[in-house]
């Protein structure tokens, strides 16, 4: 029988009672990851409407064990960093078992606690990235430190895995050196499957955190303004995790109410039944690393029209949606009245499905997180 590691996860994004939806990606690959292996996840966050000083909760399902501990914030940075510094301690005392592997998400400067660990007691760590700040060109001097130090952390982690091949480049590029391979987000392809009956409605779906600098909402919207003025009858719906108020002034602003429809977060499931019901799939961001969304899309046989950022087209097959240059509404429109039109024709819906199941379901991601720490390990 083979080995079972105990994995102790860091992120610095993750769900909590303050941002449910943070980081539900890396929750994703914990879950998968414990399928095979047994997973510690340790998450502080700073919390200034505590009563007490620290509240720690703890979650355990089958190989999973979460622990939040989250601690009463100060305006002073120096007393909070000293109090994220005793709530880390006050973690580590209550993992239970030996440390096999410390597996770090989200690059930031607690990583360094996973340096202390591989000095002092010679357990080695692994690095996963999802933050698309690489992709960005900030030349501040608060972002040249953060480099210095990441660089630092990570000459010293056994892997660094990027969830896309770009975003590995772009590591690179600012001078992260290490033993990279790409690992993407975890897709549940059991519950994002295709709908046995679905007939053309002509539905756009955008789902998303709806932070404008990023997604580029008012690009969606104008959009969708120049479609409906030129006579074309869809719906879009659009929603998410964020703060719609921009949408429905929007709408409210331009009579588009038998258009454009808004929701607010959604579960797993219902994110789903969205996709099930939907034509296509709308993303127009201005940088992305490998997004969760569009690979639940093609689980549910939803083809997407996207930008071309990122790591989006490394997993995109040609048949599966539209990709368009970034910012280029006039793109969007066009893709958009075609999907419309029926003048194009992407892939069966099964074919999607299976392309999801191969590369992102739960089962193949937690087979090549394995490849990794046995690698690792030996």
């Amino acid at each position: 029988m083979r080995q079972k590691l105990h994995i102790l996860f860091l992120p610095y994004w993750f769900p909590s009672k303050k941002n449910p939806k943070n980081g539900n990606f890396i929750l994703r690959h914990a879950q998968a990851i414990a399928t095979l292996h047994k997973v510690s996840i340790l998450f502080i966050e700073r919390d200034e409407k505590l009563k007490n000083e620290f509240e720690l909760i703890a979650d355990r399902e089958n190989n999973l064990f979460i622990l939040r501990i989250y601690y009463r914030g100060s305006p002073c940075k120096l007393f909070n960093t000293w109090k994220k510094c005793k709530a880390y301690s006050k973690g580590f005392q209550l993992i239970e078992e030996k440390v096999d592997l410390i597996h770090i998400h989200v690059l930031h400067y607690y990583a360094i606690l996973a340096c202390y660990f591989k000095l002092k007691k010679n357990i080695n760590f692994v690095v996963t990235e999802h933050w698309s700040r690489w992709i960005t060109k900030d030349l501040s001097l608060s972002r040249r430190f953060y480099n210095i130090i990441m660089k630092l952390i990570c000459s010293q982690a056994s892997y660094i895995i990027p969830v896309s091949t770009d975003l590995g480049i772009n590591m690179r590029k600012k001078g992260i050196k290490g033993n990279f391979i790409s690992i993407p987000n975890v897709v549940n392809t059991e519950v994002f499957k295709p709908s046995s009956k679905k007939s053309k409605k002509n539905v756009f779906l955008h789902i998303s955190n709806l932070v404008n600098e990023n997604k580029n909402i008012i690009g969606i919207l104008n959009v969708t303004k120049r479609l409906v003025d030129s006579g074309y009858r869809f719906t879009l719906k659009i929603g998410g995790d964020g703060d719609n108020s921009m949408i429905k002034e929007f709408i409210k602003n331009n009579r588009l109410e038998n258009y454009i429809f808004t929701f607010g977060a959604l579960s797993e499931v219902e994110v789903s039944n969205k996709m099930k019901n939907a034509d296509a799939f709308v993303m127009f961001s201005n940088k992305e690393s490998q997004p969760c969304v569009i690979n639940e899309a093609f689980s549910c046989g939803l083809p997407v029209i996207s930008t071309n950022v990122g790591g989006i087209s490394e997993l995109f097959p040609s048949k599966f949606g539209i990709l368009i240059e970034k910012g280029n509404e006039n793109q969007l429109y066009e893709a958009m009245e075609r999907c419309i039109k029926g003048t194009i024709e992407f892939a069966e819906a099964d074919v999607m499905h299976q392309f999801s199941k191969k590369n992102f379901s739960i089962k193949n991601v937690a087979k090549k997180f394995d490849r990794v720490y046995t690698h690792v390990m030996h």
